[in-house]
């Protein structure tokens, strides 16, 4: 019952534009969005892999064409073909996260590439889901990212507790 008035009070602070609830609101939020994240950062973990040939990959422009170069938004593209239980797939997903990033940071996403498995053959490890083969990626979370999301969804939690109960 207390958990209920005080979420209905931070409710109340939230609506009334005080910082308290909307860090509330905001430390709960990303909390719920991280551990989705980390969920499915977990299950990605366990999916098979399978030889695939990686025809393309490249950075390109995401969005209008900026006049201003540093606004510049670009995003990776790739594009692979796999087979699974003798059904043949094309896949252009790099990884479950869309990174999109300015034109002073497209470095990183060049940086992707070398996250890419090579097997023989100029192959390389694309990760299909068992329950739905046409969903694949060409990199799956690390253990880094994993820690990483963890550290992201309580930070907020951890700061908000400091802040209002410390």
């Amino acid at each position: 019952m207390e958990l209920i008035i005080y979420i209905q009070d931070m409710w109340q602070l939230a609506i009334n534009a005080e910082v308290q609830g909307i860090w509330f609101w905001a430390a709960l939020y990303t909390f719920i969005v991280c551990v989705y994240s980390l969920i499915f950062q977990i299950r990605t973990r366990y999916w098979p892999f399978t030889p695939g040939k990686l025809s393309e990959f490249r950075v390109e422009k995401f969005g209008p064409t900026d006049l201003v170069k540093s606004d510049q938004d670009y995003k990776s593209k790739a594009l692979y073909k796999y087979k699974v239980s003798d059904v043949v797939y094309e896949g252009t997903r790099v990884s479950p996260w869309v990174f999109v990033v300015s034109h002073n940071a497209r470095i990183i996403l060049e940086k992707q590439k070398s996250y890419i498995q090579c097997l023989p053959n100029d192959n390389v490890k694309v990760f299909y889901n068992p329950d739905n083969p046409q969903k694949s990626y060409l990199i799956i979370a690390g253990k880094a990212s994993i820690y990483i999301t963890l550290l992201i969804s309580f930070l907020p939690l951890i700061s908000y507790y400091f802040k209002y109960y410390m």
